[in-house]
């Protein structure tokens, strides 16, 4: 029970108290008034009656005194007057019912009042004429009794009703404070910092309020000094000053995490010869200018298409990392870059016929990123020795499907809802919970199964995504329907995100099956929040409200600023596999994988290590600020989703 209840309650009973003894007091004593009036009537009756009858009687006249007593009983509210006489021992006797109009039965047999007598001999000398007795009637007396406690009553219910709905407001103005102190409790537990409450004028609440601005500050502070640090570590050791871009660390990292997804696309080195002859020619400003609008170019390229990362990785040479790119598109690619680069050296093209080669790869099978690398640099090499053109692709056996027949698969898939899947659990480092099971698709074609890192791309370039994810969410809301100890984590598609209808399309979903909800998560990678998306996020907090879990995939994978975090407020995040692989490594740096689990353990939030092998490196992991690890130490299970 709340504060405010209890201390209304308690207020209330206290004020009804005491108007119970006001009343009780003023009652008792207007019974104690209508008793001695009508004590004093009867008094003052009987001594008036005899004085009447006394001649009467001295005559003899029955009558007389007989019409005397009539006149008199006629004339006041009595119960009984009756005269015995004793000459001939004859009786005059008058009587009254006991009901009273106007007063309930139940209240006059309370018996509050007991009637008023009064006996009086009458005589003449020394000689006795009669007894004269006068019986007073309670019915008055309740009468009035009666209507006292109805007007009391009516006047203090009145009263106490207008008591009530004063309390009630000034109870809440002067437990606002405490409402606002237990709002900003629960916003510091939602890690919402750094609002303020205003100073209330009561003394000792001022003293607690400012104790809590002052604690939300800085924890505000605190997180954000946190981020800063994790931020400026990773600026430090993943990006390149000048340009802006990553350098090799951060390019060989997010390559790595590539390969490991047996995804498809290809590499580029692009080598940027002209920028010694800007530095020989115009000198380091205009070197490190140019180099920076080269950053910036490449910067817009990553914000229109998620899936390329570029890095500087030497002093002239650039490197392209394309996600799920085929020939076409890598080729496409390369014309584009060569027309804008060619646009930013409109000043400087004169320097040299050739201001920039490259070289392209298109990964096939297994090859590492050394590999790949060597590959596509004998590919710049070959470009350098053409005399036409500027890029050169590196031979390579076409194995891989047509993007035209990818997009006639999926949608065969999607229109056949004949997905298949895997489950891969998530443990906790430090208790034997899990936090899920993370659902992987596959696409099973003449025995030939296909992962998801292969047609995502495709399901992507062809904005599938809103319909696949309709049809996973749907079949995994199901399964969680029929198996109550079952927990599932869901990956969400960029192109399904992108879409106002697909967003919608979720909420009502959410509203359906909301008693799955604590058993659900949906995971968003870290890309689509690197600029703020206020629709998105709306939707996230109604999946929330309604119990769902929120999770990031792919976290610390862009150098841009965490502090989308509190924004965003996930439940866990999956931190990116380039900083698990650094930390993992022989003689590996785990800086920057504990400042950036430090950073959302702040947060209260969830981290979440990747593609852990074997249990030496969850192990490793333990001493680290990570909760949670999923990898081939647990690999994926074959999984149905039953309907």
């Amino acid at each position: 029970m709340t504060l405010y209840r209890q201390l209304l309650i308690v207020v209330l009973l206290i004020y009804g108290g005491l108007l119970a003894v006001v009343f009780s007091i003023e009652i008792g004593n207007t019974r104690s008034y209508l008793s001695e009036q009508q004590l004093s009537d009867v008094n003052n009756t009987t001594t008036s009656l005899g004085l009447s009858l006394s001649p009467y009687l001295e005559d003899q006249d029955v009558i007389g005194a007989e019409s005397v007593i009539n006149a008199m009983f006629d004339s006041g509210y009595y119960q009984q007057i009756s005269l015995k006489l004793v000459a001939d021992d004859s009786h005059i006797d008058r009587r009254n019912s006991r009901s009273i109009d106007g007063v309930p039965e139940w209240f006059t047999s309370l018996e509050l009042f007991q009637p008023s007598a009064q006996e009086q001999v009458l005589t003449s000398g020394w000689m006795q004429l009669g007894e004269l007795k006068v019986v007073g009637h309670p019915g008055f007396a309740y009468l009035q009794l009666w209507n006292a406690m109805v007007d009391l009553a009516k006047l203090f219910v009145v009263g106490y009703l207008a008591t009530v709905l004063l309390l009630m407001r000034a109870l809440r103005y002067l437990l606002k404070p405490l409402e606002q102190i237990q709002q900003q409790a629960k916003l510091i537990e939602q890690r919402n910092f750094g609002q303020t409450i205003p100073l209330p004028h009561t003394q000792e609440l001022r003293s607690v309020v400012g104790a809590i601005n002052h604690m939300s500050d800085n924890i505000a502070q605190q997180f954000e000094s946190q981020v800063q640090e994790a931020s400026a570590l990773r600026q430090q050791a993943f990006q390149d000053s000048v340009s802006g871009l990553g350098n090799r660390a951060y390019f060989i990292s997010q390559s790595k995490s590539w390969l490991a997804d047996s995804g498809v696309g290809g590499v580029a080195l692009l080598s940027l010869d002209i920028i010694e002859a800007i530095h020989v020619r115009d000198g380091f400003s205009a070197r490190d200018e140019f180099i920076h609008s080269v950053g910036e170019l490449f910067t817009t390229y990553t914000q229109q298409q998620q899936q390329l990362v570029f890095a500087r990785i030497s002093n002239l040479e650039f490197a392209v990392l394309a996600e799920g790119f085929d020939q076409q598109q890598l080729l496409q690619l390369a014309e584009q870059i060569n027309k804008d680069l060619l646009a930013c050296l409109a000043t400087w093209q004169q320097y040299m016929p050739r201001p920039l080669v490259m070289g392209l790869v298109l990964r096939q099978k297994d090859e590492t990123i050394g590999e790949l690398l060597t590959a596509a640099d004998t590919a710049l090499h070959n470009a350098r020795e053409l005399r036409e053109g500027f890029f050169s692709l590196a031979d390579v056996e076409h194995t891989h499907i047509p993007r035209s027949q990818w997009k006639q698969l999926l949608e065969n898939t999607i229109s056949r809802q004949s997905l298949a899947y895997k489950a891969q659990v998530v443990n906790f480092i430090h208790s034997d919970k899990v936090l899920h099971h993370e659902l992987f698709t596959t696409i099973e074609v003449n025995a030939q199964q296909y992962a998801a890192g292969q047609f995502m791309p495709a399901v992507e370039q062809f904005s599938l995504g809103a319909q696949f994810d309709q049809m996973v969410v749907e079949q995994a809301a199901r399964a969680l329907q029929s198996d109550q100890n079952l927990s599932l984590a869901i990956n969400l598609t960029l192109s399904a995100i992108s879409e106002a209808s697909f967003l919608s399309w979720l909420v009502e979903l959410a509203q359906q099956y909301q008693a799955v909800a604590s058993r659900m998560a949906f995971e968003i990678p870290e890309t689509a929040f690197l600029q703020e998306n206020t629709q998105l996020e709306a939707s996230l907090d109604s999946l929330r409200e309604f119990g769902f879990q929120i999770g990031i995939d792919q976290y610390g994978r862009n150098l841009n600023s965490l502090n989308y975090l509190s924004r965003v407020k996930p439940n866990y995040v999956k931190i990116d596999y380039g900083y698990t692989a650094q930390a993992l490594a022989e003689d590996g740096d785990s800086h920057f994988l504990s400042a950036i689990c430090r950073a959302a353990r702040n947060l209260q939030i969830v981290t979440v290590a990747q593609r852990v092998e074997n249990q030496q490196q969850v192990e490793l992991l333990s001493a680290l600020p990570v909760d949670a690890y999923q990898g081939y130490v647990a690999p994926p299970q074959r999984f149905t989703l039953s309907e």
